[in-house]
């Protein structure tokens, strides 16, 4: 800020003082109150922290309306606190009594009597420098703690000076610890404030969560033996505040001087606590209260897709283990999109489109009208750190809540009419060929998210062998086939299949191997026809699984875990990721028998270019048994996907 808008802002301050001493103080009250509410239609940026801040505390018991409700009782009391600020020398003029009721002054009087010297804690709540009252009734010095407005030097000194009206000493805060020591040793009365211990201080439980809190107050009086005296300032209405100095703190005091100040803090912070669950518009919650929290909460947006759903979930995994790895403790929460019919869902996009231009369109309660009840109430549920979704639809989804959260987005392959850089970082395999983003952070790994990994794999084998306890102790070499189905531009040809089966007949009698197959819900009747007629009695064939007939949720994940070599077909993208993603030799075929030089489809178009990167290798029906001898010979290497590492990286530079 140069020079000449100091001198501006400051003028201005002085003289909304000097029009404050003449005027009124209801018509003061009143302005402050009209102030506060064009700042909260005005200053969106401010907005949006205060209502992210309460829907951290009150997501599961308020609705969005009433939280912006609550959002706009914080903006106006911030304001008429302010005034009345303004107003000290006014208010001591006309007596303190006639607006600040205090009650609990014999907690106080009792606290001096200990002889150790008294902490007044507070919180930035209320109409906190009208505390200052405190000072006139104590028997003996009152001192108060308060930051240098550095920025400011003649408003710094102007508060100051109004801090002394109101009966305080003030002590600025780079030079504190040796005048609140020296004040212990008096016995005198010290008011410091609890909260907003930015990134040196201790997180303790607030609200669910935890919150940085100073620790100044409590370590003074675990070293000193000094009481601390929570104080509490509400506003009544018509200019009247109740001033509540409540009975010290009984302290925890073990001689582990660590463990004691955590326990005491945390005392102080829920004391605060119930406060403020019943007055939550009297705190000042523009500051982010729990930007350093150590604990956050991953939102998967879940679009009824169950393809979509494992690849969010699978991201939301990976970020899990990035936050885990700094300190952080992760909740991971789903939340269900159920639509009030395909003309919502087309009404939607176009709402969401016209929000990222039109700010006021980007409230989280304008889901009531596309989501059914039951939807919107579970969407409503969390505040997040992080949203995570995958498709077009959850993507608006995840925009709206992202806005209204201060939450990190995470979007997964196309988002829709939503621009792409609306997003902290989007997610999209190599195949989709995704351009470069300015903003938003591009994560490009080589195949679809999915949640195969290690302890997956064995978690699933130890699945599968529950329900086929045969294969317990099986030891020899198992040929791991996954058969799709039909997809867009994908039709399987029936006469492959039944080649399909023969190459793998032989190749099994050829090595001593074991098959073990299952087929997905896309399969056709007639594929799973052939099948049954050609392996399902083959004396070499373990496991054999129509999934339409009988669905077994660890098929696919334990057929991978016990495999040796997989088997795929090629217009399942998701299916080729998680093969890879085991780390087990894959062969894909083509659904329409063979793969040309030319990509079909963007099935083939994503297999061809793996294929020549190294990762599988690709093979008509009819010359399956061939590359299956060459895998096994080690006459072919492949390489071992690692997109784990690609995406975690990627996540490390958005926490």
């Amino acid at each position: 800020m140069n020079s000449f808008k100091k001198l501006f802002l400051f003028a201005a301050i002085k003289t909304a003082a000097f029009l404050f001493m003449l005027l009124p103080m209801t018509l003061n009250l009143w302005i402050g109150r009209c102030l506060g509410w064009i700042g909260y239609h005005l200053l969106s940026r401010k907005r949006k922290v205060v209502y992210a801040n309460l829907k951290t505390v009150f997501a599961s018991t308020h609705s969005p309306s009433q939280l912006r409700v609550m959002t706009r009782d914080v903006f106006i009391n911030f304001v008429q606190s302010a005034v009345e600020l303004l107003c000290l020398p006014k208010i001591k003029r006309l007596g303190f009594d006639k607006f600040v009721d205090l009650q609990g002054k014999e907690n106080i009087d009792h606290a001096v009597e200990h002889g150790r010297g008294v902490i007044l804690l507070a919180i930035h709540s209320g109409s906190w420098e009208l505390a200052s009252v405190v000072g006139g009734i104590t028997k003996g010095p009152y001192h108060v703690v308060a930051n240098v407005q550095s920025k400011l030097p003649e408003l710094d000194k102007m508060l100051n000076e109004y801090r002394t009206i109101a009966g305080a000493h003030v002590i600025t805060a780079g030079s504190a610890t040796k005048e609140i020591v020296k004040a212990m040793h008096d016995n005198e009365v010290v008011s410091l404030v609890l909260d907003q211990g930015g990134k040196t201080g201790l997180r303790v439980p607030f609200f669910g969560k935890t919150a940085s809190m100073s620790t100044g107050a409590m370590r003074l009086a675990l070293k000193y033996g000094s009481a601390i005296c929570p104080v509490w300032i509400e506003r009544r209405g018509n200019g009247q505040h109740t001033l509540k100095v409540s009975p010290a703190i009984p302290l925890t005091v073990t001689g582990d001087l660590e463990k004691d100040t955590f326990v005491n803090v945390a005392k102080a912070a829920n004391h605060f606590e119930r406060l403020l669950r019943e007055h939550p518009q009297e705190y000042m919650w523009f500051y982010k209260t729990f930007k350093y929290s150590s604990q956050k909460r991953i939102v998967i947006v879940d679009d009824g897709r169950t393809g979509h759903l494992r690849q969010s979930q699978s991201l939301a995994r990976n970020l899990g283990e990035v936050l885990k790895k700094k300190g952080q403790s992760v909740e991971e929460n789903t939340v269900s999109l159920q639509w009030r019919g395909p003309r919502a869902i087309s009404l939607f996009s176009f709402y969401v489109f016209l929000a990222q231009y039109w700010g006021f369109l980007k409230r989280e309660d304008c889901l009531k009208f596309f989501l059914t009840d039951a939807s919107f109430s579970d969407v409503m549920k969390y505040k997040a750190d992080y949203v995570v979704s995958c498709g077009s639809q959850a993507a608006g989804v995840n925009f709206i809540l992202s806005q209204n959260h201060l939450a990190k987005s995470i979007s997964i392959l196309t988002s829709g009419l939503v621009s792409q850089e609306r997003f902290t970082a989007v997610v999209s395999p190599q195949h989709d060929q995704l351009q470069a983003l300015r903003r938003a952070r591009l994560i490009s790994p080589k195949v679809s998210p999915n949640l195969i990994n290690q302890a997956y794999l064995k978690e699933q084998s130890e699945g599968l062998i529950k329900h086929y306890s045969h294969l317990r102790g099986n030891v020899r070499t198992k040929f791991g086939v996954l058969i799709g189905g039909d997809a867009q531009g994908v039709k399987f040809d029936e006469a492959q299949i039944r080649e399909l089966a023969s190459q793998i007949k032989e190749a099994a009698l050829h090595y001593n191997a074991d098959i073990l197959l299952t087929t997905s819900r896309r399969t056709p009747l007639a594929v799973e026809q052939i099948i049954v007629k050609e392996l399902k009695n083959f004396e070499r064939c373990s496991l054999c699984i129509i999934a339409n007939q009988r669905n077994i949720p660890e098929a696919v994940g334990g057929i991978l875990g016990l495999s040796d070599l997989v088997i795929v077909s090629g217009e399942s993208i998701s299916m080729v990721s998680e093969a890879l993603s085991s780390g087990k030799r894959t062969i894909v075929f083509s659904p329409h028998g063979r793969y040309g030089e030319k990509p079909r489809d963007k099935y083939e178009d994503f297999v061809l270019k793996l294929n020549d990167q190294g990762y599988l290798m690709v093979s008509s029906v009819d010359d399956l048994k061939s590359k299956i001898a060459q895998l096994l010979s080690r006459k072919i290497t492949l390489k071992t996907l690692d997109d784990q590492s690609i995406i975690q990286k990627g996540l490390e530079a958005i926490v």
